[in-house]
């Protein structure tokens, strides 16, 4: 279990260090595999931007960056190029012509919104209301099944309002079940847990477990210190266990190039 998928850059704008910074401090840390998976750009129309993701025309370097240093450190780590980005339905085949232009090696798919996000800004995953979560779950899956993600990252990021606890159960219980059925991971995330935030949530956890989903623990590294951070990964695998799952191998792991 000594890899991670989730790491993010300096152009995201809400993380620190360079691209090396990560690489050195994974090594350190004795990460086996380390994929970069920084926020991707989206192409959107009428000149809306949201700041939390790399321009279009930084994709580039960024792509070049990391080639060059899994070049460098390839007798002591395996280092893969991908993004998070979020499934938009109408954004959707630029992005992928982008990434493959790219050669990405794979993608994982961090949803934060709904329907393209310019078109639907007032979403708030932590507590969004029903008809809001039939939604999102909606459209996750639709991205699912492009057959272009690794794995889902914070599937529990998605809240219930009102303590309604049965009506969400309900729900993840189908949606685990399907992830199952797609031989798709689900993420445990660090940096939710180190933030204390609504999630990584229990009640989805226990329910993953009894569908037999594949879980990851992703560090969602903002930062090269969180890969150091043994204790936070420790604490982590842990939770998970006591929820009834392990993360899987990284062999296990089926890399779908998007």
């Amino acid at each position: 279990m000594r890899y991670n998928l989730h790491t993010h850059t300096h152009r995201c704008r809400h993380a620190q260090g360079s691209d090396r910074d990560y690489v050195e401090a994974a090594i350190a840390a004795g990460i086996k595999t380390l994929g970069f998976s920084d926020h991707c750009p989206q192409f959107f129309p009428g000149g809306y931007y949201s700041t939390f993701r790399m321009f279009p025309e930084e994709a580039a370097e960024y792509a070049e960056s990391v080639r060059s240093l899994a070049r460098e450190y390839a007798a002591d780590i395996r280092i893969l190029l991908g993004f998070e980005t979020e499934y938009y339905p109408e954004l959707f085949p630029e992005l992928r012509r982008l990434v493959r232009q790219l050669g990405c090696d794979y993608l994982i798919l961090g949803q934060h919104f709904i329907k393209n996000e310019y078109d639907y800004p007032f979403f708030r995953a932590s507590e969004p209301p029903r008809a809001d979560i039939d939604r999102y779950l909606s459209q996750v899956l639709e991205g699912l099944r492009t057959g272009a993600f690794t794995y889902i990252a914070h599937p529990d990021i998605l809240g219930f309002r009102g303590g309604d606890e049965v009506f969400y159960r309900e729900r993840m219980k189908t949606f685990c079940e399907t992830l199952r059925e797609m031989d798709i991971p689900a993420e445990y995330n660090m940096l939710g847990r180190k933030y204390r935030k609504w999630y990584p949530n229990p009640v989805f956890w226990r329910t993953a477990a009894e569908a037999g989903c594949k879980a990851v623990i992703g560090y969602d590294a903002h930062s090269p210190e969180m890969l150091r951070d043994g204790e936070a990964f420790r604490r982590c695998l842990n939770e998970l266990k006591g929820c009834g799952l392990s993360p899987v191998p990284f062999g296990d792991i089926r890399i779908r190039r998007p």
